[in-house]
């Protein structure tokens, strides 16, 4: 129910007078098109890529529990494309959007430098708490919770795309080749992190988004065109009747415990990905309006995730439907790691399109734990001005930990169990701190803007120097 009155209140506030305030007086930092692809990689991550080639199979395995009753194997293909896209899209979205506005305001409209998720308490506990034990569990919480919820996802992408180059080159899977992706990888982020966001992020966003889009294409056009076309508008369909039931839903007679494990499940999912993404996403919005973010995360975000989610399903089922490859019987079998190199094998062309997934998993993993290494320097950094960067070495050295870690869970090895725990142990605290942070902001930006008019907002709020 939570995140239903989440996203009335951000439609609301985006199309009130407060929706005109905008952060920073001039023109947008970024292109459009730059600063959409970077609030998506960062905000969906490495796991994007991951999961949609995974989601559809564990909901297909529990169709009769998603509908409540026996039910055909063609609702089920229908049902399991319209909850995995569900659990990456609007919700997904709602969640992330939450924790950008407090950044952004208290950055841009409040002018204050420190970028730290303590400090966003401040508005309604008082600097004397945040500059004291309370403000010390909040930042640690803020960084236990953007490790683990990027570690975990680089911990499981890494496993596959040492699968896929290990198909690729003819090689067997090992452990020692995840250590060379994830180095590899490391290297990568590494080099973009030290160039900074303007010649490092944004130029790697950029050529994702290319690269994504040839790689859909290309299964749009190889792949049975015609279904995946048909099943994306059938689950806009669904989707649109089975929102609010999906939203609500408890299984309160059959107590399977599957909207628990999984609707919930990501619910705090978001919730772990939210501060970290918040704060990077504020800090590359300057120069747009509270709608404009709003509005770009909620459609654009759910769009582009609709795209990817939607047409990689559709081809999966499409192949079990044919007899070629069996997803939900392979996660079933624990699988899960080569299902990605499977698919993509058996596309026309496939050492090209395995190429052409390398790419794109692998920059979209860099992408993540760039933003990632840069989020939590700057929240260990004190005073950063407004165009100012953290310290080159402090970003290095948070990328060593970022590679450290998921190498342990790869080590150890990660099944989806795992990846429930930590992001339920990390994310809960998060909700109660949310409270704490939309209490203060909300307040301020009634006294900041609360006697103020539409036209006034938007004339205080005009791009100086157009």
């Amino acid at each position: 129910m939570e995140i239903v009155w989440i996203g009335l209140f951000l439609i609301g506030l985006g199309f009130s007078k407060y929706g005109n305030i905008r952060f920073g007086n001039e023109k947008p930092q970024y292109k459009t098109v730059s600063w959409v692809a970077m609030m998506f990689f960062t905000g969906l991550g490495a796991g994007t890529v991951y999961w949609a080639f995974l989601e559809w199979g564990y909901h297909f395995n529990a169709a009769p529990q998603l509908a409540g009753v026996p039910i055909s194997e063609a609702y089920a293909y229908e049902l399991s494309l319209a909850y995995a896209i569900y659990d990456w899209g609007p919700a997904a979205w709602a969640l992330l959007c939450v924790f950008v506005l407090p950044f952004a305001y208290h950055y841009y409209i409040k002018k204050d430098n420190e970028l730290r998720f303590s400090a966003l308490c401040k508005y309604s506990v008082g600097e004397k708490r945040v500059n004291g034990w309370f403000g010390k569990i909040v930042n640690f919480l803020f960084i236990f919770a953007a490790v683990g919820s990027i570690c975990i996802s680089a911990g499981a992408s890494a496993s596959t795309i040492a699968a896929a180059f290990a198909s690729l080159f003819g090689i067997s899977t090992s452990f020692v080749l995840m250590v060379g992706v994830l180095v590899g990888t490391a290297v990568l982020y590494s080099i973009t992190s030290l160039l900074g966001i303007e010649k490092g992020m944004r130029k790697i966003s950029d050529w994702n988004v290319y690269f994504c889009i040839a790689l859909l294409l290309f299964i749009l056009i190889a792949g049975p065109t015609q279904y995946i076309l048909d099943s994306l508008v059938n689950s806009l369909g669904l989707l649109s009747k089975e929102f609010v039931r999906m939203t609500l839903w408890t299984d309160p007679v059959a107590q399977t415990g599957y909207p628990q494990d999984w609707t919930v499940f990501y619910l705090v999912y978001w919730l772990v990905f939210g501060p970290f993404t918040g704060l990077f996403v504020a800090k590359i919005s300057k120069g747009r309006t509270i709608r404009e973010i709003i509005i770009n995360m909620l459609i654009t975000g759910t769009a582009g995730l609709f795209f990817f989610f939607g047409i990689v399903t559709a081809y999966q089922q499409h192949l079990r439907m044919d007899g070629i490859l069996d997803i939900p019987a392979m996660l079933a079998n624990g699988q899960s790691e080569i299902i990605a190199e499977a698919t993509i094998n058996s596309l026309p062309f496939n050492k090209l399109a395995m190429v052409l997934y390398l790419v794109v998993i692998v920059l979209f993993l860099a992408t993540t734990l760039d933003a990632t290494s840069f989020t939590l320097s700057s929240t260990v950094s004190k005073g950063l001005k407004e165009n100012e960067e953290p310290k080159k070495i402090l970003k290095f050295m948070w990328c060593l930990i970022l590679v450290a870690i998921p190498l342990a869970i790869a080590y150890i090895g990660t099944d989806i169990n795992t990846i429930k725990a930590i992001v339920l142990a990390t994310g809960l605290p998060l909700l109660v701190i949310l409270a704490i942070i939309y209490h203060g902001f909300l307040r301020e930006m009634y006294r900041d803007y609360g006697d103020k008019t539409k036209d006034d907002i938007i004339k205080e709020s005009r791009i100086i120097n157009e």
